[in-house]
């Protein structure tokens, strides 16, 4: 129910979307491409960004979340990912990163420094990790998240 919900939501976001300038983006110009699929050998990563903002070798990944909170940890090495992905497989440049709240109307620009890729970096060769041996991390303290999570019909370890 919680997915279905927040697909729809994503869509509706998605539709308001192509009708908004890039004021929200302090962008001048830039085309929009929308539903990116984007694949990495080196990174061994595949995903689906929602917004990818174009402006000649520059580019800016846009993530939009229907929720009420600012984004967490876990939202910016998401759209990191995104940035290194479009860095990989278009050659272009990414410097931030646009994550927008659906409910609140609310933008906050994502600065890709040294830290930030690094820490992704690990995340994902940690995932990658886990993928290959066939282990599944450890529960999450936040038990509220496993409602939402589409992985939880595989933990042994959840409610």
């Amino acid at each position: 129910m919680l997915m279905t919900t927040g697909r729809d939501q994503h869509q509706a976001e998605l539709e308001r979307e192509r009708r908004r300038t890039l004021s929200r983006y302090t962008l001048r110009a830039g085309e929009r491409r929308y539903d990116v699929r984007l694949t990495s050998e080196p990174l061994q990563l595949t995903g689906e960004l929602d917004l990818l903002i174009v402006d000649g070798a520059i580019a800016f990944p846009v993530e939009f979340k229907h929720t009420v909170r600012p984004p967490d940890p876990g939202h910016r090495l998401q759209l990191c990912a995104y940035a290194l992905l479009v860095e990989d497989q278009l050659g272009l440049d990414v410097p931030h990163g646009y994550w927008h709240s659906s409910r609140t109307r609310q933008t906050h620009t994502i600065v890709f420094d040294v830290r930030l890729r690094n820490r992704t970096r690990q995340a994902i060769s940690a995932v990658n990790a886990f993928i290959s041996t066939g282990r599944c991390p450890g529960p999450t303290s936040q038990l509220g998240k496993c409602l939402e999570c589409e992985l939880k019909n595989f933990c042994g370890d959840t409610v």
